[in-house]
């Protein structure tokens, strides 16, 4: 016996929307009137996308199977996904970040950002007591010095971006008592100096300092960099 010619799957599925658009839900392999509508809007919506035709295909088949599998509860694609825009945009963006690893790398973007710009600010006004002050450099002893300065300026951005995300918790956690946020704010600021006062005291083999125009130069780098990064991660939490 001959077998008929198949129909092209595009067929196919035209055929299916057009018997669910025109009868009531008659099988498991079959969707709802509105569903279909659902999914016919979809398609227009994810084809007017960049996304690739594995990935269009991909998402309309996770869906189709979803929903013949739950709208025999009277459950309907609206329910299941937002609107069509909603869900095309769940899509193209793909699943969204867990909020603890969003924080987490918050946390590291916003103490870069505060780190480059206490180097920036130490480079600037180093730069400019070089410059400005003959003896400014021999007075500030090892404090001018690069390693110095690098070391309190990492300390002092990963410990500003701790501070600020305990005096700003993240919503639904609990708020910080007034008191608590003084007393652990004055402990940050006396930590990061006796840090800063320790590598001071690093002898000037370990912590040698640079000519004034260089540090000026480092400082305008720097500042380069901290516009691309607020321009780039849209960086809130920042001292300036």
């Amino acid at each position: 016996m001959s077998e008929a010619p198949k129909q092209p799957r595009n067929a196919q599925a035209g055929a299916k929307q057009i018997q669910a658009a025109e009868h009531p839900l008659r099988d498991a392999s079959e969707l709802t009137k509105r569903n279909d509508e659902y999914m016919r809007q979809m398609r227009k919506a994810l084809n007017a996308t960049d996304l690739t035709g594995d990935k269009k295909k991909a998402a309309l088949d996770e869906m189709l199977t979803t929903l013949l599998a739950e709208q025999h509860k009277g459950t309907t694609a609206r329910q299941l996904y937002g609107t069509v825009q909603e869900r095309v945009q769940a899509i193209v963006e793909g699943p969204k970040k867990d909020p603890a690893q969003q924080a987490q790398a918050n946390y590291w973007v916003t103490a870069l950002d505060n780190g480059l710009m206490l180097f920036m600010i130490f480079c600037l006004m180093y730069g400019a007591i070089g410059f400005f002050g003959k003896n400014g450099t021999n007075g500030s002893a090892g404090a001018n010095g690069i390693t110095a300065i690098l070391v309190t300026s990492i300390v002092g951005g990963l410990g500003v971006a701790k501070l600020f995300q305990y005096l700003q918790p993240a919503k639904g956690k609990k708020k910080v008592p007034m008191w608590r946020k003084i007393f652990w704010s004055i402990l940050a600021v006396i930590v990061w100096m006796m840090i800063f006062t320790m590598t001071a005291a690093l002898p000037k083999g370990m912590n040698p300092s640079l000519p004034a125009i260089v540090y000026l130069a480092i400082a305008a780098i720097v500042f380069g960099i901290r516009l691309w990064l607020k321009r780039r991660f849209n960086i809130a939490n920042s001292m300036f």
